[in-house]
């Protein structure tokens, strides 16, 4: 004897039309089609706004790389002015040695002895009234 497959197991070509068994698994068929197209969509709307968030990024991007580009501009322009203004206190204080050392600056020292210099201002104001008069009279030549 053989044994009727059991439902589940059986094609769906197997079921005949239009039995109350064909009905229930073509309702079960339309609601799994239902849940699947309910979730396409739900899919489509989370890419839609992932494809808005992805074009804001890249406007942003594109606006930082622009921000950049001017920004390593302004500094290459600092940097030059920089280099302007060191050669320019290097060659006005040349005639100016630091008190105690004697030091003088030169193009590679003008950072360190510009801050020496201002400390030994600081340090003692009183003792040093000629120097801070002759740093005065040589950044009154430099600002003209």
């Amino acid at each position: 004897l053989q044994k009727e497959p059991d439902t589940k197991e059986r094609s769906v070509f197997d079921i005949p039309i239009f039995t109350e068994e064909f009905l229930n698994h073509s309702k079960a068929r339309e609601a799994e089609l239902r849940q699947l197209r309910k979730s396409n969509m739900e899919f489509e709307e989370r890419n839609a706004a992932l494809q808005k968030h992805v074009e804001s990024m890249r406007t942003a991007v594109e606006k930082l790389e622009v921000d950049v580009i001017h920004e390593r501009g302004r500094n290459t322009v600092l940097q030059q002015h920089l280099e302007t203004l060191r050669q320019a206190l290097a060659s006005s204080f040349a005639g100016v040695p630091l008190p105690g050392s004697g030091e003088i600056p030169t193009l590679d020292t003008i950072d360190s002895y510009m801050n020496r210099l201002h400390n030994l201002i600081l340090a003692n104001p009183q003792e040093n009234e000629t120097l801070i008069a002759t740093v005065r009279e040589v950044v009154n030549h430099l600002e003209r």
